[in-house]
Order: structure tokens, then C-alpha cells, then sequence
């Protein structure tokens, strides 16, 4: 009877300790949380300043603009060149080309000029002694220019029908280019084009000076051929070529440099500025030149964006975005 009693009084005592036990356990285990919350909230006001779409804005002082050398420019209208891309190479100029041959058959008695030698009009290039009269006449160059073939050594017997030498006037070149059947509509006698000779180099401004009424079947390509100056020789036959045509212009009521363009997590973007800051706004293009690019969307009219040196915003943007992160 006793042990009954005593079970009847102690079961309430138990189940009122488990109950402030499980009481005490979970506010222990609240308070932890509560403590980081406020933890992480003055963290968080030790962060850089940025704004609510995390890390789309740096700053700059004005004297780190001007070290950075960075070149500002206005968003604006403008009339963007339209470009149709072409391919070829240098060939020599055909009309300013001299083939030099044996007036009769002979023996080749003198050679006076080499393989990339100069020549004046009328200078002697070799001479022969005829087979017929046995007497030595000359072979004279009829313009100036640069010897690019030479057939003809000492005692060789030549024939009167074939150039033993060939001079060239290199002052100017064709390039000739290849132009798809699709596209040759969109040119005609004296469109302006762009020559670029070479990677890093200047382009050449000059026009087309012939297109041909044939094209080549194994290519499906017709030529399209351009005279430009070559006044130091640098621009040498064989050597392949890029140009641009510019067929026409299209009005962009929005455009900036190329140069302002830059990629932030596969989006391209433009750094507009807004007081001492710079916001990465993404952007999309439309129509392009050589120099500018239309945007159809993220800079308005008017607004002053960077327009040289961008890259090293984005630089120092990435750097702020790692402080915070970290």
C-alpha cells in the first residue's frame, strides 16, 4: 500500500521535471541563433556599401580616375557604317607590269640586274648575242620598278618567246577579293573599303576599282579587286588580306565605343556613371561598326559612361565583390 502511495505522488514531480527540462533545452538552444542573428547584422554593416543587387556599383576618387586614365564619353545617336567582312590577298599591279623578252633567238653574253633589283626605265637588264647575226644586242627594262622574275643566266641559250625578266612598279597593288554571290549585289565601281593588311595594323581606306563579270566555279566566289598605294614596298604579293566593305549606315538613337563593352557573368556591360560611382548596367546590342555599337537597351540617351580603360573598373569591381564575399 505504501510503495502505491508513493508511485501516486512521484509520477506528477517526474513529468513536471521532464517538462522544464525540454523547457530549459530548447530556449538553450534559441539563445545561440539569437546571438548570430546579431552577429551576422553588425557584420553586415561593416561591408562596403553597395547596392541591393550586391556588387553592381564601385567607386572611384578623382585620383584614381585620373591614374587609371579612364576616358569618359556620352551615350548618344549616331549613324553606324554598315560592314559586309571579304578575303583575299596582294597581287602585283598588272597594268604597271613589264615582261622583258629576247628580241631573236641567242646566248646570254651579260646579266646586269638580280632577282629584287631596282630598275630605271630604259636601264640594260642583260644582253644576247643573236644566233642569226652573231651580234650582242640589249635587253632594256620599259619601265621602273622591281625585277620579280628573272629566266636568264650567263651562257644560257634563250628564245624569243618567252620573258626572261619581269619588273613590276610596286608603288601601288591590287588585292584581290573574294566575294560571295549573295553579297556581290551589295557592290559596285568606287564603294569605299576598308584594307587591313595585316593583325594590329591600320586599315587602308580605298574603294573598288574593278569587279568581274565572271565568277569561279570551284568556289562559287566572284572577284572584286582594289588599287592601293604601297609607297614603303610592305605590302607584298601572295601575302593573304581581310576588308570590310562598307555598304551603307543605319541610324542607332543609342550608341557607345566598343571599348566600353566588357563581361560580367556572361553578361556584357556598360559602366555608367552615377556621381563618384561607376554601375555595371547589362546591356544588349544591336548593329556595329569599327568603332561604336548601337544599344538597344540598359544606357539611355545622354547618360556619360566609360568609354576607355573600362577593364579596369571591372577589375577593381571584381576586387570590392571578393571583400564582400569574404
Amino acid at each position: 500500500m505504501k510503495k502505491t502511495l508513493i508511485s501516486i505522488l512521484l509520477i506528477p514531480l517526474l513529468c513536471a521535471g521532464a517538462t522544464y527540462g525540454v523547457w530549459t533545452f530548447l530556449n538553450h538552444k534559441a539563445e545561440p541563433k539569437a546571438d548570430a542573428a546579431e552577429k551576422g547584422d553588425a557584420d553586415a554593416k561593416k561591408k562596403p556599401d553597395h547596392d541591393e543587387e550586391g556588387g553592381t556599383k564601385v567607386k572611384f576618387t578623382e585620383e584614381q580616375r585620373k591614374a587609371a586614365q579612364l576616358g569618359s564619353a556620352t551615350a548618344g545617336p549616331m549613324k553606324l557604317k554598315q560592314m559586309l567582312p571579304l578575303y583575299g590577298k596582294i597581287t602585283t599591279n598588272e597594268e604597271r607590269t613589264a615582261h622583258v623578252m629576247p628580241r631573236f633567238p641567242g646566248v646570254v653574253k651579260s646579266v646586269k640586274k638580280r632577282l629584287g633589283d631596282k630598275v630605271e626605265k630604259g636601264e640594260v637588264l642583260a644582253t644576247v648575242e643573236s644566233n642569226e647575226s652573231l651580234r650582242t644586242y640589249e635587253l632594256i627594262s620599259e619601265i621602273a620598278g622591281t625585277v620579280i622574275e628573272k629566266d636568264a643566266s650567263l651562257g644560257e641559250f634563250v628564245r624569243d618567246e618567252k620573258a626572261i625578266f619581269v619588273i613590276a612598279d610596286l608603288s601601288t597593288v591590287w588585292v584581290d577579293l573574294n566575294v560571295y554571290r549573295q553579297d556581290f549585289a551589295l557592290l559596285h565601281e568606287g564603294l569605299p573599303v576598308l584594307v587591313k593588311p595585316d593583325e594590329g595594323a591600320e586599315p587602308i581606306a580605298s574603294t573598288f576599282a574593278y569587279l568581274s563579270p565572271f565568277g569561279a566555279e570551284n568556289t562559287q566566289t566572284m572577284l572584286a579587286r582594289v588599287v592601293i598605294p604601297n609607297p614603303k614596298g610592305d605590302l607584298r604579293a601572295g601575302l593573304f588580306v581581310t576588308a570590310q566593305a562598307i555598304t551603307g549606315e543605319v541610324d542607332a538613337p543609342v550608341t557607345v565605343k566598343l571599348g566600353a563593352l566588357q563581361t560580367l557573368k556572361d553578361k556584357t556591360v556598360v559602366f555608367v556613371e552615377e556621381g563618384d560611382s561607376f554601375e555595371a548596367r547589362e546591356v544588349e546590342l544591336g548593329a556595329r561598326d569599327n568603332e561604336n555599337v548601337e544599344i538597344i537597351s540598359g544606357v539611355l540617351p545622354g547618360e556619360k559612361y566609360i568609354a576607355e580603360n573600362s577593364f579596369i573598373v571591372k577589375s577593381q569591381l571584381l576586387k570590392s565583390q571578393m571583400v564582400d564575399e569574404d
